[in-house]
């Protein structure tokens, strides 16, 4: 593996099965992608696809005690898409998943932390939304603004605008 490390951590939202096309265009940028789903992502998309894009099989499921570490140190970590239901779960603490446990470890860590919403405008109206996004962004989270890189399409399925996303990478 070369170049910067970025774990790229995705959710059950439709921009999830963008994230091979995502996945290609940060290694041609020098990242080694270490991609992360959700149990529920993984169903939206072929993770043998994005394995295919990034190098590396998904991490899925949690590790079994004394396994490795698949992944190197990341050096940054891209959340996207990120869902009004892990956000809120992020925000509270809940480890349950292996995604939560990647993304409460990384938050404790202080790598930096970049992440995209897929979220409908009723929910971000939401008290816990808003408390849990506030206590992510106060923790160092940087949110994009969704009207920055989310669009939805004359269907309405949302998708993001992957070069948005790949510009708001750390440098």
């Amino acid at each position: 593996m070369s170049g910067r490390v970025l774990y790229l951590v995705g959710t059950a939202a439709p921009p999830v099965r963008q994230l091979p096309e995502l996945a290609g265009l940060l290694r041609a940028g020098g990242w080694t992608v270490c991609p992360v789903l959700s149990e529920a992502a993984a169903e939206w998309l072929d993770p043998a696809e994005l394995e295919s894009a990034t190098g590396l099989p998904p991490r899925i499921h949690p590790r079994w005690p004394g396994e490795p570490d698949p992944f190197p140190a990341a050096d940054a970590v891209l959340v996207a898409p990120l869902t009004f239901n892990t956000l809120n779960l992020w925000g509270a603490g809940a480890n349950g998943t292996a995604l939560l446990g990647v993304l409460n470890e990384l938050l404790c860590a202080e790598v930096p932390i970049v992440a995209a919403t897929c979220v409908k405008s009723v929910l971000r109206r939401h008290l816990a939304y808003a408390a849990h996004h506030a206590l992510l962004a106060g923790s160092g989270v940087r949110f994009l603004p969704p009207e920055e890189v989310l669009h939805r399409d004359p269907d309405g399925i949302a998708t993001f605008d992957l070069t948005a996303l790949r510009a708001a990478l750390p440098s």
